[in-house]
């Protein structure tokens, strides 16, 4: 009987406390959390500009703790919220969990940072940092966590676009400009630079990076900061992968879900048939990026060259530059001559590891995936490589093999003079491989004889694949236009490949973008001959350069004047986006009937 009345007494408190649960959190809902989320966003802002102003900004020393203090409450403010949220959702806990893991992994860092941080201190020293040093550390990764932490929430709650309203053209050529203009913004920061710098150099710069160019007017390694390379090297990373790309990933894996309306923008933007297919594509360019730029940067340093010695904190920030500048196709180097360094041209492995980074990035990612799965998973009934990946293989391969046979027999009275045999194999696929979009060079391309720079405009100006990290008219734009050719000339309607008909629409935006890149490239070398008196072959080398976002250069590029480097601005921009893509976004869309007019043939060719 007692042990009834027991149970009784403690079901009954169970009653009440959950009852007393759902008005609290019911007052929490009606009366805290509008305020609570106003404060959270209000912190974020807060953060994104301390953040500025730690690393654009110089300030006096009697600042510092203020600064930390403000960015300590910040923090707290941000671990009660997210307790709060928690505790009076109405979601399960283990789904509440999911849709805010990228707040509770931030939560885990910072109790890690807060447990550990004398043992973090104490790792720190080795590498010669200072307090001052660990302190920014600190500050900057709150600052960091608790802007994606806001993004990731605002994500979720708002929607700023209508994916049905916009054209995705734009949204990526939008996306680039943005990136742009937020990269020459944070670049004019005094802490950005070493020096004054003209205004027109810094935006050449933010283009160029965010454009996987790699064209500079300017030494990166002596004008601009850590600071400023960290921005350059984002600018990069941004800029090789595409902002729509990184924020969809957040939407997807970070924020929880992605719309519908996301779901159809994304699949225009990545050329997808199947609305399906984006999550796992996205997944892929994320997954397979991440591993490769860390195995690149391992890998990098440890075939760092003996002969170069350098503090550990900089081989390791060298390293990791690197290699996201040759994943990313950018050509962009910490050493003033680029890789033609002494201590580099002749590090092969050092060199080899980089060509590898700079075929994986200009492959494509959908390339990519393929080939983890012929790896791994090649006994599959189902599996077969896509018509796009047997183009992108061939192309890619016959181009590699054609560019450096060239070379090799072309250059020998030239750059590869007093070398080796080996040696001039190694560097001749370092040069076809680096052509096609990277732009890191071994040799001195001064010295370059014009036979092989003729053959290097067409390399450069095929560039990449679809969906990666190169520019160019692309692999499989050439690929379908020759077999289209080869098609005409044997006369035959329809274009077969791998036993599939290519579609009458993929073979007429091909022909017009191998029409449009020439018209931008001759249209761009009419402009600098006007405003450049240097050799015609070297204005001409620039441009194609420019367009197929390689970055090399046969050491004009500094001496360009203001014209000049407005106009390879604009290239570097066209070729990045790509010209049609350009002109659709631009474009007004005509409307379809269904009614046709009878069929006239005009005369051509």
């Amino acid at each position: 009987m007692k042990l009834r009345k027991f149970t009784v007494k403690v079901l009954l408190l169970f009653r009440k406390l959950e009852n007393a649960k759902h008005s609290i959190r019911n007052f929490y809902k009606e009366n805290l959390r509008s305020i609570g989320r106003f404060i959270y966003t209000l912190s974020g802002i807060i953060s994104f500009f301390i953040l500025i102003f730690e690393y654009g900004f110089y300030y006096p020393v009697d600042w510092i703790p203020v600064v930390r203090s403000i960015v300590t409450t910040l923090v707290n403010f941000f671990l009660i919220y997210e307790l709060f949220s928690f505790l009076f959702s109405s979601k399960k806990a283990l789904e509440y969990l999911f849709e805010h893991k990228l707040q509770f992994f931030i939560i885990f860092l910072i109790l890690i940072e807060r447990l550990f941080q004398e043992s973090i201190l104490a790792f720190l020293s080795t590498y010669h940092l200072t307090g001052d040093d660990t302190t920014l550390i600190f500050l900057s990764t709150n600052q960091l966590l608790l802007i994606f932490s806001n993004l990731a929430h605002f994500y979720r709650i708002s929607r700023l676009y209508n994916a049905k309203n916009i054209n995705p053209s734009f949204v990526f050529i939008g996306s680039f400009a943005a990136i742009i203009f937020f990269g020459s913004l944070f670049l004019h920061f005094p802490k950005a630079t070493s020096q004054n710098l003209p205004s027109i150099d810094i935006i050449f710069t933010s283009v160029s990076a965010t454009c996987v160019t790699g064209l500079s007017t300017i030494n990166i390694t002596d004008e601009f900061t850590r600071t400023g390379q960290l921005i350059i090297l984002m600018m990069i990373q941004v800029g090789g992968l595409g902002l729509m790309t990184l924020t969809s990933f957040f939407s997807f894996f970070l924020a929880g879900q992605a719309s519908v309306n996301d779901k159809l923008l994304l699949k225009d933007l990545l050329s997808e048939e199947s609305i399906g297919k984006v999550k796992e594509i996205l997944k892929q360019i994320a997954y397979q990026t991440i591993f490769i730029e860390i195995l690149g940067a391992v890998l990098l340093y440890l075939t760092f060259p003996i002969s170069l010695s350098l503090p550990e904190s900089e081989k390791i920030f060298f390293c990791i530059f690197h290699s996201i500048s040759a994943f990313c196709n950018a050509g962009f180097s910490l050493l003033p001559g680029n890789l033609n360094d002494p201590h580099f041209s002749t590090a092969q492995s050092f060199l080899s590891t980089i060509m590898i980074l700079i075929m994986l990035g200009g492959l494509g990612f959908p390339v990519l995936g393929q080939l983890r799965r012929w790896i791994f998973y090649r006994n599959e009934p189902t599996f077969r490589f896509s018509v796009a990946t047997r183009l992108v293989l061939f192309t890619s391969v016959f181009l590699w093999f054609f560019g450096a046979i060239s070379y090799f027999l072309l250059e020998q009275q030239y750059t590869l003079k007093n070398l080796s045999i080996t040696e001039q194999l190694f560097h001749s696929l370092f040069y076809s491989v680096t052509t096609r979009t990277a732009g890191f060079n071994t040799l001195d391309l001064t010295k370059m004889g014009i036979p092989i720079t003729f053959i290097s405009f067409f390399l450069m100006w095929v560039g990449a694949s679809p969906i990666s990290t190169g520019g160019g008219i692309k692999t499989t734009t050439f690929a379908i236009s020759f077999l289209n050719i080869v098609n005409q000339i044997i006369g035959k309607n329809t274009l077969e490949i791998y036993y599939r008909s290519i579609a009458p629409s993929t073979i007429a935006r091909a022909s017009a973008t191998i029409v449009l890149s020439l018209f931008v490239i001759f249209t761009a070398i009419l402009g600098l001959v006007i405003f450049e008196s240097a050799p015609f072959l070297d204005l001409c080398y620039e441009v194609v350069s420019a367009f197929g976002t390689v970055g090399l250069s046969r050491g004009l590029t500094p001496t360009l004047g203001f014209q000049s480097k407005v106009i390879i601005c604009i290239v570097m921009f066209v070729g990045r986006v790509g010209i049609l893509t350009l002109l659709i976004a631009l474009s007004k869309r005509a409307k379809n009937y269904s009614y046709k007019y009878p069929l006239e043939y005009v005369v051509v060719g």
